[in-house]
């Protein structure tokens, strides 16, 4: 009797102890996941900026791998790996700027701090968290801002029967509004107004109003911040006998209007003899540019048959056993799309597990081929060729030093994946349709436009030595790849 009321108190605890070890590997087993803010981070220039970022389950942050970067992984704008912060690959601008607050490591957080903002901070920032073979990550948007000088009134002349005003201030970011009021409050319509912006991206502005007698004689201009609505602004009095000199002003104004009238009848007069002449010289101009333009034309006509239409077509099929889990082929692997629910597939060496790559089956190792990928794009894509044996089970950065070749559409911009930063394609429309096309032998991967038929960029492969190159892609979110023929 006392025996079995022994083993009874002993169930209780026990049972206990078995849920929370079945609740600790559940943690353990749960994907990780990281998290960004809802919306974008506003922060004032010269200011410190926190950009949020939380990962979960919280996991032993000893193994953890935290990377911040922004239009690719190398140079980063700060790393943390085994404990402690690497800078060997930081960029430059970010040299003694950036802090990872290692206090809330424990409890989910990986929350970066830069010092002193400037414009040419703002823009996307990807937070990736890697933990073993499982990683994720995050975009976070910082926005800059700049509030410039108490705006600056100047009485400038007479004009159309009242008195010309402006109103100027400078150092503003991004571009902000000008407002004219009454001693109400009300608006007043401004004449003009023009913005410039000088070599740091920092607007200043110019507004014009007329003031005319009967008018309410106190003003005020007022510059207007467009995202958080702080406002500077000054007053002025224009007293009214101002206004007695502003219609003599119209008639001496009248005066010279007639003399420039008359100037300007006596120009046309001289110049008439001359037109003719002019003109005969700039029709045979015309003709000479219009024949430049033909010939430069045929050239570039010329250069994209000799390198858009090489001997080969190739018929691309993608290889399965090298598709990561999250991406999804079509049963003749001629397409590819990506979805975020893992797919069942066999953990093989040949296979991408860190990032959304897919191969081609066959590789080249001499003569010149080329193919034409279709894109169906929501979330970025890139696409080109990789060399033999690139890595597999960890992160890659595309770039020629590491055996890739690639253009594509990453963080919303077009651009060719050179070293040490990307080539920005801004110039080009991005395509629907991008034929690759690869010459062993030169050692040369061009890409070009379909839809405009137009060459994008090509990249000089030197020390082949004979590795195989495949057909390489990388797919966004609800991003669709197909190949072509």
């Amino acid at each position: 009797m006392m025996l079995s009321s022994f083993l009874r108190c002993l169930a209780l605890p026990a049972f206990i102890a078995y849920g929370l070890v079945f609740q600790v590997h559940e943690l353990h087993s749960a994907p990780l996941k990281v998290m960004g803010p809802p919306g974008p981070i506003t922060v004032a220039m010269g200011e410190d900026a926190v950009l949020p970022c939380r990962f979960s389950p919280v996991q032993s942050t000893q193994d953890m791998e935290v990377t911040w970067f922004r239009e690719q992984l190398l140079p980063f704008v700060h790393h943390y790996k085994g404990g402690q912060d690497q800078y060997s690959d930081q960029m430059l601008q970010y040299e003694g700027r950036t802090e990872l607050w290692k206090d809330g490591l424990a409890e989910g957080s990986v929350n970066l701090k830069i010092f002193d903002v400037q414009l040419s901070d703002r823009g996307n920032y990807t937070c990736f968290v890697l933990s073993g073979s499982d990683y994720d990550e995050a975009v976070v948007e910082l926005k800059v801002t700049a509030s410039g000088s108490a705006p600056l009134v100047a009485l400038e002349r007479y004009q159309d029967g009242g008195i010309r005003v402006s109103c100027r201030s400078a150092g503003w970011y991004p571009r902000p509004r000008v407002l004219w009021r009454d001693p109400h409050g009300q608006h007043l319509p401004s004449l003009s107004e023009s913005i410039t912006q000088d070599q740091s991206s920092l607007f200043a502005v110019e507004s014009s109003i007329i003031l005319t007698r009967g008018t309410k004689q106190n003003f005020s201009c007022w510059v207007q911040h467009v995202l958080d609505g702080q406002e500077r602004g000054s007053a002025f009095y224009i007293s009214d006998p101002f206004f007695h000199n502003a219609h003599p002003w119209i008639i001496a104004l009248s005066m010279a209007l007639v003399v420039l009238v008359a100037l300007l009848v006596i120009a046309v007069y001289l110049f008439k003899i001359k037109g003719k002449r002019e003109e005969k010289i700039a029709m045979r101009e015309a003709a000479l540019r219009d024949r430049d333009a033909e010939i430069e034309k045929q050239a570039e006509e010329l250069a994209w048959r000799r390198y858009a239409v090489p001997i080969e077509e190739v018929k691309v099929v993608l290889d399965s056993d090298t598709a990561h889990h999250n991406l999804v082929l079509s049963d003749n692997c001629k397409s590819v799309r990506r979805d975020e629910k893992p797919q069942e597939v066999p953990d093989i060496p040949k296979r991408f597990d860190v990032r959304r790559y897919v191969l081609g089956r066959e590789g080249f190792t001499s003569g010149r081929w080329y193919w034409e990928v279709e894109v169906e794009d929501r979330g970025g894509w890139i696409v080109g060729v990789c060399r033999e044996g690139v890595k597999t089970k960890a992160s890659i950065v595309t770039k020629p030093e590491e055996g890739f070749w690639t253009v594509g559409q990453w963080e919303g911009r077009f651009q060719a994946f050179t070293s040490p930063g990307c080539t920005f394609l801004s110039e080009i429309q991005v395509p629907k349709r991008i034929r690759v096309s690869l010459c062993y032998e030169e050692g040369q991967v061009a890409f070009f436009s379909v839809d405009k038929n137009i060459p994008i960029f090509a990249f000089q492969v030197t020390s082949l030595k004979g590795k195989r190159l495949y057909p390489w892609f990388w797919l966004g979110c609800g991003t669709r790849l197909k190949v072509w023929p």
